[in-house]
């Protein structure tokens, strides 16, 4: 996948603290392609329209087409790429997951995330929960949405972040 990834702009040292609720941000770019659809799919979902051109042409699409899991994996490898540095420490959950459209070969994926929540945890002070609606675009149209809950490092006590 990290041919196909376009720009990246990751975010060293991005915490609890740095994240504004309301604000939106937009991932870099990632070309999706037909081989990359069929060897994920081979390998994880095979079904006909993911890996048979003939069969996917008769389907209701007309063409090859991702896999939920492939929508899935590229929006997660994009969020690597460009969100949040190592400030997460782990997934709590994805609500709300919905596929809108197919993923098509030479599309354009983008990774669109407004953050809409965050809570300091009461029981450990190093850590927060941060709510994240996020949607993968694809030619800037969303083809999946969800609600991502992730658990965030926060900055120690004291600590002031440097400004350029």
């Amino acid at each position: 996948m990290e041919a196909s990834v376009i720009a990246s702009k990751g975010k060293a040292g991005f915490t609890f603290e740095d994240v504004v609720i309301g604000a939106v941000e937009t991932s870099s770019g990632f070309l999706i392609t037909e081989a990359e659809i069929i060897s994920f799919a081979s390998r994880y979902d095979p079904l006909p329209i993911h890996v048979d051109r003939e069969a996917a042409a008769a389907g209701p699409f007309g063409v090859l087409t991702a896999s939920g899991a492939h929508m899935i994996a590229i929006r997660m490898r994009l969020l690597h790429d460009f969100a949040y540095g190592g400030g997460v420490i782990a997934a709590v959950g994805l609500d709300e997951l919905r596929f809108l459209a197919p993923l098509r070969a030479g599309q354009i994926c983008k990774v669109e995330c407004e953050f809409l929540e965050k809570r300091a945890s009461k029981k450990r002070q190093d850590r927060g929960v941060v709510t994240i609606r996020q949607s993968l675009l694809a030619d800037g149209a969303p083809v999946l949405t969800l609600k991502d809950i992730v658990l965030m490092r926060r900055r120690p006590a004291g600590h002031v972040q440097s400004t350029p």
